[in-house]
């Protein structure tokens, strides 16, 4: 892009009197403040939840000028090896926009908000989309969808309706406002009464919220139970609730499996995509390694690669790689790292 063109993406919407949010959906959805993103855009900072050596962003924007239509973007761009963004694909990025939208948005309305041929946009599943129109409805103050009612009733008298007729979205949209005591309320009295498929759906979309403290009991009394009854489905679900609780409620269920003797590669690839908060703590990232060893050289190498490339626990796991209390596995499962095997 020239010296004189738009140099970020937040510049562009400023540019054409758009209001905006931000939505980094990485590792669950979080919203981003216009000032963390602008960081974000100058390398200030590294992307906070990074996927794939990517940082996966929703962004929402409107101008009540012109409409009252909002559009969403879906935007995946690249990260260096130090997890700052990569500027010459967000600049092609903004060059594809201008080309398919025009500088000031003039064309948004007529091709509503579609970006044509843009390699730096993605399509999330129905799923992700659903949680995600849930939680851009909160985010703007704007009412559920219809299906929300149908959730709701469902609750309240789970032996007269039938879950399975209830609709994805309606689903996420009842998730999205369980902050509200009197929702939660039902749902709490009601939880053991619910169908199993129905609780696993709650507890999926529940990752893509700061959840409060009696929430997230009621989720560790669920995975207690699920643990007892080694119900591998209702472990990994309700790990993932657990994404934004709070931590103490986290290091509770998190502490006691890493101390297990042994973990499945599939709930060590969980916890270290939504739990990552946590290994801040070289104990822990010890701990993690440990576990890690016990599995081939590709789960060890590919999940240490994840977890360095994540802000919040970078530095533990480097120092974990010359702890002097390692197994010898561990140590040589490092070896092999180290040496690119």
């Amino acid at each position: 892009m020239q010296s004189t063109s738009i140099n970020s993406i937040i510049e562009f919407l400023d540019a054409s009197k758009s209001q905006y949010k931000f939505i980094d959906m990485g590792r669950g959805f979080r919203e981003l403040t216009p000032e963390h993103m602008n960081q974000i855009e100058y390398q200030r900072v590294p992307a906070p939840y990074p996927r794939q050596q990517h940082i996966w962003l929703g962004c929402i924007f409107w101008s009540p000028e012109r409409s009252a239509q909002h559009y969403i973007w879906f935007i995946k761009l690249p990260l260096d090896e130090r997890g700052l963004l990569n500027q010459a694909a967000r600049n092609l990025f903004l060059e594809k926009v201008i080309e398919a939208l025009g500088r000031q948005l003039e064309n948004t309305e007529k091709m509503q908000g579609q970006l044509g041929d843009n390699p730096y946009t993605f399509v999330p599943n129905q799923q992700q989309l659903a949680d995600f129109n849930a939680k851009a409805k909160t985010l703007l103050k704007n009412p559920p969808s219809h299906g929300f009612q149908a959730v709701s009733d469902y609750i309240h008298a789970p032996n007269t309706q039938d879950w399975q007729l209830l609709s994805v979205q309606g689903l996420a949209d009842y998730v999205a406002r369980l902050s509200d005591p009197m929702i939660f309320a039902t749902l709490q009295k009601q939880w053991t009464l619910l169908a199993p498929l129905f609780q696993v759906n709650l507890l999926n979309s529940l990752e893509h919220y700061a959840i409060n403290k009696p929430l997230a009991v009621l989720v560790k009394q669920h995975f207690d139970t699920a643990v007892s009854q080694d119900n591998e489905t209702h472990i990994i679900a309700s790990l993932r609730a657990l994404t934004q609780a709070p931590e103490e409620i986290v290091k509770k269920v998190i502490d006691p499996l890493l101390q297990r003797a042994y973990l499945p590669s599939d709930w060590l690839i969980l916890i270290a995509a939504r739990h990552m908060a946590l290994f801040n703590d070289i104990n822990r990232a010890i701990l993690f390694l440990e576990k890690c060893a016990l599995h081939d050289d590709a789960i060890f190498q590919g999940l240490f690669a994840d977890m360095v490339q994540l802000p919040q626990c970078r530095i533990a796991f480097l120092q974990a790689l010359s702890a002097s209390n390692l197994t010898e596995l561990c140590q040589q499962k490092i070896t092999s790292l180290q040496q690119g095997h």
